[in-house]
Formats: structure tokens, sequence, C-alpha cells
């Protein structure tokens, strides 16, 4: 049986081959040209292992799947997608590629397992995909998406491109879908969460008392494999615990052995700081580190509950701090004092 991953050299993606890999699974791993497929290598020595040891499971194949004749060929054979590719960005320029790319991204893999006859896909949406609105603080899987001001460009993408599983369902293919939240793991110390812990580690000093959900990319990848193997065709928040960043970032520091973040960031400041960065990248040609867009989320809170996939796919997830301690270890590895 052979397990597609698009998106293989992402967090998401490589926990997840990591995982098939050591199960004795059949794994084709897609990757754009411009990839750097040395996070795996380094994922398998988070966990004491090595990836020579599987090589023989293992097979690369370089896909755009912004080309549909690219991912039919990427997809001929395959028994299980786990669709995990997606565009993350929070730049106002990365609009198109958000919305459009991500949609477009989705489309052609489920036009591709429809005409294919693959047998079971798993697509990595988001809890952005829910929608956001001004009354609403609470979510679960029957939070229905309304166009709002407080949806991002990458919420925006993400619903766009879960649409396109749930017409694949409608046409006949068997899938189900994952909407996790702000997902901590370890390898990407330059970008998503794991950036948070490099930030930190260097002395990032700012927090604000907004609240979100936070799940380690184990659990995540957990609920892909069981989902798999499945037959459901729904979809299942995936999180652990709802924290305030204050809360985490505190927790990542102590972890880190440095002094947590100590300075508020008040929301007049926040406004400052995005048009701040608006104006630098322009002048500078670089991505601004703050965006209106995770400035208002930074102040928010939002609560997603996790009943369904407890109940119904018998999910536990990890403690938070355990999450943090294995991932402030895997910095120290990659960073050592």
């Amino acid at each position: 049986m052979l397990h597609t991953v698009s998106g293989a050299t992402g967090l998401v993606g490589s926990h997840l081959v990591y995982s098939l890999l050591i199960e004795g699974k059949k794994v084709r791993a897609l990757h754009r040209a411009s990839s750097d497929k040395s996070l795996l290598e380094r994922i398998f020595s988070y966990y004491g292992d090595n990836l020579k040891h599987y090589q023989e499971n293992l097979s690369w194949h370089e896909a755009d799947l912004l080309d549909p004749v690219d991912v039919e060929e990427a997809l001929d054979g395959t028994d299980i997608i786990f669709h995990t590719a997606a565009v993350v960005s929070f730049d106002p320029s990365d609009r198109d590629a958000l919305i459009d790319g991500n949609r477009n991204m989705t489309a052609n893999v489920v036009n591709a397992a429809l005409h294919l006859g693959i047998p079971r896909m798993v697509h990595v949406s988001s809890v952005a995909a829910l929608g956001r609105k001004a009354e609403q603080k609470e979510f679960d899987e029957e939070s229905y998406w309304v166009e709002s001001e407080l949806n991002s460009n990458y919420a925006k993408g993400k619903y766009a491109a879960e649409m396109e599983v749930w017409r694949g369902i409608e046409e006949g293919l068997s899938a189900a879908i994952i909407n996790p939240c702000i997902i901590l793991g370890p390898g990407t110390w330059n970008d998503g969460s794991a950036a948070i812990f490099r930030n930190i580690a260097e002395g990032f000093k700012f927090y604000t008392h907004g609240v979100n959900a936070y799940v380690d990319v184990r659990d995540v990848v957990k609920a892909l494999l069981i989902l798999g193997e499945g037959s459901q065709q729904e979809r299942f928040v995936i999180a652990a615990e709802n924290r305030s960043y204050h809360s985490v970032f505190t927790t990542i520091a102590k972890s880190l052995g440095v002094a947590p973040p100590s300075l508020e960031v008040k929301p007049w400041l926040s406004a400052i700081a995005w048009r701040w960065e608006a104006i630098k990248s322009k002048i500078t040609g670089g991505k601004p580190l703050v965006t209106k867009e995770t400035a208002r989320t930074a102040l928010a809170e939002y609560y997603y509950k996790n009943e369904k996939a407890k109940q119904d796919l018998g999910m536990e997830f990890r403690d938070l701090y355990e999450s943090i301690r294995f991932i402030s270890d895997c910095y120290r590895k990659d960073f050592p004092a």
C-alpha cells in the first residue's frame, strides 16, 4: 500500500513521513523543486533514529501542485493521499497565493484522486477555516463560515481549499478533514510556531493576553493516521489546550532557561507595530514580522473544542508542558549553548 504525502518537507508533512516510515509503510514524499529535504533527517535525529534505515520505503517525487498534469503523475498508484501542503503567510502581498493558490492546489489533488480512483484522502485544513465572527469566541466542527474582516487571507484560502474537499466528497471521494489549531513542533525554526521558540531563546520580550488553542504535531499526525485507515467523511478540530499567549510564551521561556517575555503589548502599540512593519517591508523588500492580521489575532480570545476528536477518534492529547519540553530539547540539539 502506497501512502503519498504532499508538503512532505513541511512541519506536519515531515513528521507524518517519519511516523509512516517507522511503521513500515511505503511512502511517496512530494516536494517542490526549491524545497529543503534536510528537515526529515533532523526529525529522525530528534527521535534518536536515522533516516538511512528506512530509505528503501521512501521515494521523493518533485511536483508542482498547481500543475494538474504534475499532480496526476505524482498521485498515480497511490492508495492514501495525505494532503498537508499549503501556502502559509500573513503578509498581505501573498493574498493571491493564499486564496487562489491553496484552493487550486487542493482542487488539483481532489480531481486527480477522483480520476485515478484513489481509495482515501485526508486533508489538513485549519481552525482558521471555521471562520471568525465578532460575537463568537468558541468554535467546533459545527461552526460555519461567515465573511468577516476578522478572517485573514490565510483563513480564506484554507476555507476555499476545504470547500474543494467537500466538493470531492459529493462527487464520490472518500475523504476526511482535520482542522488543527496552532501546531507546536520542532524543526522549522525560522517560520511557523517553531520560530516562537527561537525568538524567545534570542530574547523576545513581548506578550499579549490573547487566547488561542495549541496542539503537538505528533497528535496531528496521530489524527491523520487514524483517519487514513478510516472511512469518516467529516471534519475534526484537533486541539489540545486553550491557553493565553502570555502563558505559553512564559512556559517556553522557562523550558529554554531564559527570562520570560515581560512587556505587554497593548492595542495601541500593536497598531503602531504592524504599520511600522508594513512601511519597513516596502522599503527593504522583506517580509513584515507583524501584520495587521497577526496583531489582531494576538489580542483576541478564541477557544476551540476537541470533544468530537476525543469521542469519535479516541484522541488523547499530549499535555502542553510535555510538548514544550520536547521541542525545547530539540531546539537545544540544533542550537547548543
